[in-house]
């Protein structure tokens, strides 16, 4: 649908909604779909709404604790991570403020326990450990309903002693409240997972590999695809850093030629990439290693430099906004984040009532919800 209300007026009104009212309609709608990621209207809404939007920041000591840190967007409510073991260690994050997360048994050695958790209102729910106990590659999570919420999540780990590098593939679905195994991913020969965490757009997954391409999961329809990244290629200016990222609700690729500045290239798979955006270097980047590793809106990078968080507006004044850490953070241990303050029950799904039991004694499905809440 097109909206016939002048553009003031729908920001107005839109900047007024609950984030999950704001979200299904900015889902059914192109143009309001471009205010998540409008700056203006991302400061004003977080300005009228307790909305909590930024990065988790995690590292690692020496020994088993991991460290948690919240990296906070202009104009957000903090966000205490307190509540969680010192020994949690955060897996994957979804837009609605859902977070997957692992603990260490405490009774049998190099088992994990996962969890899932709404940080901003400290509710914590244990998940079945999946069927597998490799080593856990990469995870994601999408929120596929919200009322009640609904949730899937994809599990990927190395299976040993393979010629090919070959993943066992698993998928939690709240609905069933149980782990799938799916078909092991098998990768070409040398090819592996690179560092950087997965990035979903639309209930598709996408997972970068170290040959450049991209493998894909839906998770709709648990089908794999892979497709190449078709750089942008000139012979004489060879590519010196390259990764995917999630631009304006898209999937983007930084690109940076060798001696030359990043670029912001959009496209999708068997599509042609179209350059939006060429990076211009100011002098107030001196005081970093100038990189790229996400996008917190349409006018903000975010670039994490040892010890120091960094938003940086390339659009409009070059302006920095620094956050010191209390340790180095390397590119895999951070997740963006957006959450209201709104309590969910996270571990809705269906039963099957017997027999003897349900309306007139008839067999049937049922919904039934055991909330758990720490903190």
């Amino acid at each position: 649908m097109d909206s016939k209300l002048p553009h003031e007026m729908t920001l107005e009104i839109l900047s007024r909604t609950t984030l999950k009212t704001f979200d299904t309609i900015v889902s059914t709608n192109k143009e309001f779909s471009k205010l998540k990621y409008d700056p203006y209207f991302l400061d004003l809404y977080k300005q009228r709404n307790n909305v909590v939007s930024g990065f988790l920041v995690q590292y690692c000591d020496r020994g088993l604790s991991y460290f948690k840190e919240f990296a906070p967007s202009q104009e957000s409510t903090d966000l205490d991570l307190g509540f969680l073991p010192r020994d949690a260690r955060i897996l994957a994050t979804s837009e609605q403020g859902i977070m997957v997360f692992e603990t260490p048994h405490r009774k049998r050695h190099r088992l994990v326990l996962y969890h899932i958790c709404k940080p901003a209102t400290k509710q914590v729910a244990a998940l079945p450990n999946p069927k597998t106990r490799y080593l856990t590659e990469k995870v994601a999570i999408v929120v596929v309903g919200s009322n009640p919420l609904r949730y899937k999540i994809l599990r990927l780990s190395q299976r040993p002693n393979t010629c090919y590098t070959t993943y066992c593939c698993e998928i939690f679905d709240s609905a069933t409240f149980a782990w799938k195994t799916l078909d092991d991913v098998m990768l070409p020969y040398c090819v592996f997972f690179t560092t950087s965490q997965p990035i979903n757009i639309g209930g598709s997954i996408y997972m970068p590999l170290t040959n450049n391409d991209v493998l894909k999961f839906d998770i709709y329809s648990d089908k794999w695809t892979m497709f190449p990244l078709r750089v942008p290629s000139n012979p004489d200016h060879p590519f010196h850093d390259l990764k995917i990222v999630k631009f304006e609700g898209k999937l983007a690729l930084a690109y940076k030629p060798q001696n030359g500045r990043w670029e912001i290239w959009v496209g999708a798979m068997n599509e042609a990439w179209e350059r939006k955006y060429v990076f211009e270097e100011k002098e107030d980047t001196k005081g970093i290693s100038f990189g790229l590793d996400s996008f917190y809106d349409s006018d903000t990078g975010v670039v994490v430099d040892y010890n120091t968080f960094v938003f940086y507006k390339f659009k409009k004044g070059d302006s920095m906004s620094k956050i010191r850490l209390s340790g180095y953070v390397r590119d895999n241990y951070v997740f963006g984040f957006r959450s209201d303050f709104e309590p969910v029950d996270l571990r809705w799904f269906w039963v099957v009532d017997g027999g003897g039991g349900g309306d007139n004694g008839r067999g049937g499905w049922r919904w039934r919800s055991t909330v758990e809440v720490g903190g």
